[in-house]
C-alpha cells in the first residue's frame, strides 16, 4: 500500500501555473523575434522593382497604322431647301501607312477632281443629310466615292478606310 500511495501523491499535487514573470518573458522574446525579422527585411530590401516595357513593334505593324489625310476643307453652297445655305465642311480620310505614299500622290494628281467630287456630293445633298447628328448618309456618300477613287491595295483591301467630316456647319446665306 505504500507503494500505492507514492504513485498516487504525485499525481494528486497541484500543476504549477506560469507565473507573470514567464508570460512576460515569452511575450518580450516574440516581439523581440518580430523586431528582428522586420529589421532583417527592411536591410535587405523590398522585391526589385518592376520597369514595364511597351511592346516592341514589328515594321509589320508600323505599316497598319492609321494616318489621317486631309481632303477638303472649304464652304459649299446648297439650294436643297429653296433657301442658299452655306456649308462650311471639313472632310479627312483615315488610311494605312502602307498607303499612304499612293494616297497622296493620287490626291497631289487629281486634286481639283477629288475636291469638285466631294463638293458636288454636298451641294447635291437633302437638308436632313446635312443636318443629321452623325452626318451618315454624307458621310457614307463620300466614302464610296472616295474609294471608288482610291481603290484598293495588293491585298484586295480598300486604301480608304473611314471618311470623317469633323466639321459641317450651315448657314442661310441669303439673309
Amino acid at each position: 500500500m505504500a507503494e500505492k500511495d507514492a504513485e498516487k501523491a504525485p499525481a494528486s499535487e497541484p500543476k504549477k501555473k506560469l507565473s507573470v514573470k514567464m508570460i512576460v518573458m515569452i511575450l518580450g522574446l516574440m516581439i523581440a523575434e518580430a523586431a528582428a525579422v522586420f529589421l532583417v527585411l527592411n536591410m535587405v530590401g523590398g522585391p526589385p522593382e518592376v520597369k514595364a516595357e511597351g511592346i516592341a513593334e514589328s515594321p509589320a505593324d508600323e505599316l497598319e497604322q492609321i494616318r489621317e489625310v486631309l481632303i477638303v476643307d472649304d464652304r459649299f453652297p446648297n439650294h436643297q431647301t429653296g433657301r442658299v445655305w452655306l456649308w462650311e465642311t471639313e472632310v479627312q480620310m483615315q488610311v494605312r501607312q502602307k498607303n499612304l505614299d499612293y494616297v497622296q500622290r493620287v490626291l497631289e494628281e487629281r486634286s481639283a477632281e477629288i475636291k469638285t467630287g466631294v463638293a458636288q456630293i454636298v451641294r447635291t445633298s437633302h437638308h436632313k443629310h446635312l443636318t443629321e447628328p452623325n452626318l451618315d448618309t454624307l458621310n457614307r456618300q463620300i466614302e464610296q466615292y472616295l474609294r471608288d477613287v482610291f481603290g484598293f491595295d495588293a491585298e484586295g483591301e480598300p486604301r480608304v478606310e473611314r471618311v470623317l467630316i469633323p466639321k459641317c456647319t450651315g448657314f442661310p446665306a441669303d439673309f
